[in-house]
């Protein structure tokens, strides 16, 4: 047998062995899909059509949004040497027909207010650039990035009535938050938690107990300021600070205590989660980003892992950062 056929045949040996794994891949995936769906439900998200739309300028589509019978789509076109910046610039307006959007005048955004507030927005700011629609209710926000950070931003505020649109002002950027990151709410600390001695500590409602002093971050299950050890410790990175240096927060959700510290001149908060039941703390930075609650308070899930009433926490490699 030559050396080609050899390598030939162990290909396709290589072939059908990625193959079936990849098989058998998708048909776990489905398993834990369908199980997924039982526990926490699931609404099927499908395309049923496409519509195309055409605008006058060659644009950059940043969002789209429903009124009633109209479609408003935002976008933002580089112009160049244009000094005046029109709303046909920045929006345009279409009526959906089964599979064809056709175009039709700006007059949903007539409003002799809003077209003085946009025109002194691009006057004012000269980067300002279109970002996205914000709907809250029958309330709706165009949202404009005016800055250099995702935050610094403007919007108008119209109200949905039906087909149409009724302008409100241009002084709500306020009113434009994201959805809250967490299924609960973190309690912050203050001195009538304090515990004074030798070794002082912070009360978390006599559960457990924390301290950023003496150069380690500790977490005690026993109210005891004569004895600086603890069920878990770390070091933080300023030794000389006092007890009320560092800011801490909490939130008890059955037998997990969540705690959110930050110690004295760090930069970014340390998330840690103790368990009742097995006095074990577990960091678990992940939880600054978001954190649900899994049905029936059975604990709570957040981007690598979740942590159960049980104490029992799970943590999943999924390569993201």
């Amino acid at each position: 047998m030559s050396t080609a056929t050899l390598t030939a045949g162990t290909y396709e040996v290589l072939r059908k062995r990625l193959r079936e794994a990849a098989l058998d891949l998708q048909q776990r995936f489905a398993q834990l899909n369908a199980a997924r769906a039982n526990v926490f439900g699931n609404i099927e998200t499908r395309l049923i059509g496409t519509a195309h739309v055409a605008t006058d300028h060659n644009c950059v589509p940043r969002d789209l949004v429903s009124i009633g019978d109209w479609l408003l789509l935002g976008y933002n076109v580089h112009f160049g040497l244009k000094t005046e910046i029109a709303t046909s610039d920045v929006f345009s307006v279409y009526r959906l027909d089964g599979d064809v959007a056709h175009s039709e005048t700006l007059d949903l955004l007539h409003d002799a207010g809003f077209q003085r507030d946009f025109a002194e927005l691009y006057r004012y700011y000269k980067h300002a650039t279109f970002s996205r629609f914000f709907q809250q209710g029958p309330l709706l926000y165009m949202v404009f990035r005016v800055g250099k950070t995702s935050s610094d931003v403007k919007a108008f505020k119209w109200l949905i009535r039906d087909n149409s649109l009724e302008y409100i002002d241009n002084r709500s950027d306020h009113e434009v938050r994201y959805p809250p990151q967490h299924a609960f709410r973190w309690t912050k600390t203050n001195r009538d938690q304090h515990r004074t001695g030798k070794h002082p500590h912070v009360s978390i409602e006599d559960i457990v107990f924390v301290e950023c002093v003496g150069g380690d971050l500790t977490i005690k299950i026993e109210d005891n300021t004569d004895d600086g050890q603890g069920v878990y410790r770390e070091p933080v990175e300023n030794a000389d600070q006092t007890l009320d240096d560092a800011e801490i927060y909490y939130c008890i959700l059955g037998n997990l205590v969540l705690l959110r510290i930050r110690p004295y001149q760090e930069r970014d908060f340390r998330h840690l989660v103790y368990s009742v039941k097995l006095h074990q703390v577990h960091r678990l930075d992940a939880i600054r980003d978001a954190a649900v609650l899994l049905p029936d308070d059975q604990g709570i899930i957040f981007s690598s892992g979740f942590c159960l009433q049980t104490g029992i926490v799970r943590l999943f490699d999924h390569g993201l950062k």
